[in-house]
């Protein structure tokens, strides 16, 4: 099978989560390679001593379970105890995980992997594809409020021949799937745990090790990774430290080996000695979102009126420091799919008042944006809007939520207004149904459409490429139009990375990925 090149950005985060200059590859219906990728960076010398690698983390994680934790906190700490069918590469390209190949048949409607032998759950036990089933019908489960529930609408069936070979039989052509079981939402885990917020039992590079709440969490090396080579580091701490100024001082003075920063702290590291930066574009995106069942915003002119009164270029330049782009709906990264800038909403307060004034709110009104406390860019965005709505009357309070409450506001549907990220995900098709759909997991907007349902349904079951960016781009000015969430700005991202750590090279596609390739130089 030809590889496939994603065009998208997890996570996770989730929340978390390099450019691609290509366009996406037609999914063929033919077998992948049958190997995982095992490129590995060159080991240091051993030593006596374990390789712990030491992570600065701005949150607390406020679950475990990767079916539905959404938050960057815990993602990224899920994501090295869990794997996938199927994962991105570095480049984005979709590479084998769990399964070695998979072959899509010719009508398109039943894809089969077949599956790693030998590889063990934490716990010992062989996973087969009895474990694979049990995942996606969790996953597919209504009781189980599954994020990636929405991912598999296509799925009428799933079968398990032997052991090691497990088919999706699809009551329509699905030309996301192989790219949506990259996702870590789509985890395999063992079918004899409960509980996944007390038992963290995966097949992944690393086991859950100790737990500190609001101190850390540590992961320790899985010896039995079925990925040659890897994990390279022994040890992995995840220290909670919330405070950005306390970050980079852990990073300055070697007490963390790596930690995200803004870009402005960036720039005072530069010359830090022992310290780089690294830097890539991002497939998250900020966003405005509005519940679109909640007056005055159930009217799509007072969403729409938003839209104009937000100029997003200046979100670009204040909260992001010109280190980041306009988007919409879809990433920039994934440039087979997102909008052109001259299809994205400029600031026009004219217009904006006469929508107002349309709606029959020509003296404004009052209203409440909330956002997480702990990050600096949802706090600036949110006061960089503040000030813009002023302009056409409407005068709105910031609310900052500590991060636990924050996560149970999304979660819950009944927000006003909220400042947030999305990743775009490995495909157009969780970048729109996943976030917008009338059944979409992470609709937490109660935007519904039956115009842009079908749309995006259509887009699913072709394989027509040409044929899919149309449609997607159709959808994508429906969701400009509609406004249930303003599109902001994707920026990037920055890492300080210490002088011991070798190989950490950051990528769109997955920080755990890049975690354990990385290897730490003896001191």
């Amino acid at each position: 099978m030809t590889k496939r090149l994603i065009a998208t950005c997890l996570l996770s985060i989730g929340l978390i989560l390099t450019g691609c200059s290509k366009d996406t590859a037609k999914p063929a219906a033919n077998e992948t390679p049958t190997t995982p990728s095992t490129t590995t960076t060159t080991a240091p010398a051993k030593s006596n001593q374990p390789m712990e690698m030491n992570i600065a983390t701005d949150q607390d994680p406020v679950g475990f379970d990767p079916h539905k934790v959404p938050a960057a906190s815990s993602l990224r700490i899920y994501s090295l105890i869990y794997d996938t069918l199927t994962r991105l590469d570095a480049d984005l390209n979709i590479i084998p995980s769990l399964a070695t190949k998979w072959t899509v048949s010719p009508d398109g409607k039943t894809v089969t992997f077949d599956l790693q032998k030998g590889v063990k759950f934490h716990n010992g036990r062989e996973m087969t594809s009895a474990d694979v089933k049990f995942s996606f019908d969790r996953i597919l489960d209504a009781k189980t409020a599954a994020l990636a529930k929405s991912y598999f609408t296509s799925v009428e069936a799933i079968e398990t021949p032997d052991p090691y070979q497990v088919v999706f039989k699809l009551k329509n052509i699905d030309s996301a799937l192989i790219a949506n079981v990259t996702s870590i939402y789509t985890a395999i885990v063992p079918k004899e745990v409960a509980d996944l917020n007390k038992e963290m039992v995966g097949t992944g590079p690393f086991k859950i090790g100790a737990i500190e709440a609001g101190q850390s969490v540590t992961l320790t090396k899985n010896p039995n990774y079925f990925v040659k080579d890897m994990p390279k580091a022994d040890t992995i701490k995840f220290r909670v430290m919330k405070d950005e100024a306390e970050r980079l001082a852990a990073v300055r003075t070697g007490k963390v080996d790596l930690t995200t920063v803004s870009a402005d702290s960036a720039k005072l590291l530069e010359k830090t000695k022992g310290v780089t930066i690294q830097d890539y574009q991002t497939m998250e995106y900020g966003y405005l979102g509005i519940n679109t069942t909640k007056k005055p915003f159930d009217d799509v002119r007072v969403r729409q009126a938003l839209s104009y009164a937000v100029d997003r270029s200046e979100i670009v330049k204040t909260v992001w420091k010109d280190q980041g782009q306009v988007t919409g709906p879809i990433s920039p990264v994934q440039k087979a799919y997102a909008l052109n800038a001259s299809d994205l909403p400029k600031k026009d307060i004219d217009k904006a008042k006469q929508l107002l004034k349309d709606a029959g709110y020509e003296k404004g009104f009052e209203t409440v944006i909330q956002t997480a406390s702990t990050y600096p860019d949802m706090i600036e965005s949110a006061q960089v809007i503040q000030q813009q709505l002023k302009a056409i009357g409407i005068n709105a309070k910031i609310e900052q939520l500590e991060w636990a409450k924050y996560i149970e506001t999304w979660k819950s549907k009944e927000m006003t207004l909220l400042i947030g990220r999305n990743t775009a995900g490995t495909d157009p098709d969780r970048s729109l149904r996943f976030f917008f759909s009338t059944s979409g997991g992470a609709n937490v907007w109660n935007y519904s459409n039956k115009d842009f349902d079908a749309l995006t349904q259509k887009a699913l079951e072709t394989n027509d490429l040409e044929q899919r960016k149309k449609l997607y781009v159709d959808a994508q000015k429906m969701l400009i139009n509609d406004s249930p969430n303003l599109f902001l700005a994707s920026p990037k991202y920055f890492y300080a990375v210490s002088e011991r750590l070798d190989g950490f090279v950051p990528n769109a596609a997955s920080e755990a990925y890049a975690i354990m390739k990385t290897a730490i130089k003896n001191k």
